[in-house]
């Protein structure tokens, strides 16, 4: 319906993925110094974002698998989530459909991003797949109180590197010490509150947000608390069985 990308932006897609999203797909270039950062979402049509079980939001297959699994992803140098979205699952925020493996793969991109978990208090990092797979580099955003409670667990797991986040080192700190390791391009996955941390410290440059047909969800859980200024660079209409999905990409401009 809409695809009206700015100078400068960067498209990325293989036949394949054109294809099951009719056309390519846009990313801001990183900043200078900090790591570019998007969030991605999916909303009821009645604006609710939370929700025990997303899929139950009514984004649909295309939203799970070739947005949120997929091309947001491909140029992802890392995947963040709160504490709250890995707890209780055996999850890995990778790719996992074998075009988009070799598109990632295609792109100079390593097999798995590094996974970035934001936790204030800790978390059990003995009982989570997440936080014992040596091979997948891991990064833990917490604060002072939360590296107390997890100290002889990550002196176990030279793979896990932590960030404290406090008053005299903030997010905008931490990405910047990201950006340090490598990390030149985030790909922010929930929950809400992270993402309104996120916003308010101006380290969002694009949303990728997906409405469904539906009403449902937690009620009062917007994406924000307030009104974004966002400018619409593309939006799909879903088809067939996704009739009535709509998926925007927008460029955010900070509050």
């Amino acid at each position: 319906e809409l695809e009206q990308p700015p100078d400068g932006m960067v498209a990325i897609g293989s036949p394949w993925t054109e294809r099951v999203f009719d056309g390519p797909f846009y990313l801001s270039p990183p900043p200078q110094l900090l790591p570019a950062c998007h969030l991605v979402f999916v909303q009821s049509l009645d604006g609710n974002t939370g929700a025990r079980d997303p899929q139950t939001l009514g984004g649909g297959e295309t939203d799970k698998h070739v947005i949120y699994e997929g091309l947001t992803r491909i140029l992802a140098d890392a995947v963040l989530a709160g504490s709250s979205t890995v707890r209780g699952g055996r999850v890995v925020f990778s790719v996992w459909h074998p075009e988009f493996v070799r598109l990632r793969r295609t792109l100079g991109q390593p097999r798995h991003p590094v996974q970035i978990v934001a936790t204030r208090r800790g978390v059990p990092i003995d009982r989570e797949l997440l936080y014992n797979v040596p091979e997948l580099r891991l990064v833990l955003l917490t604060a002072p109180g939360g590296i107390a409670a997890m100290r002889e667990a990550l002196a176990e797991r030279p793979w896990i590197t932590p960030i404290v986040v406090d008053a005299g080192h903030t997010l905008v700190d931490a990405f910047a010490q990201m950006r340090a390791m490598g990390i030149e391009r985030i790909s922010a996955v929930g929950g809400r509150v992270l993402a309104a941390e996120l916003i308010d410290a101006g380290l969002v440059q694009d949303v990728y947000l997906t409405t469904s047909p539906i009403t449902g969800g937690e009620p009062g859980t917007p994406i924000y608390p307030r009104p974004l200024e966002l400018r619409t660079v593309v939006r799909k209409r879903g088809t067939l069985h996704e009739a009535g999905v709509v998926f925007e990409h927008s460029l955010l401009r900070s509050p």
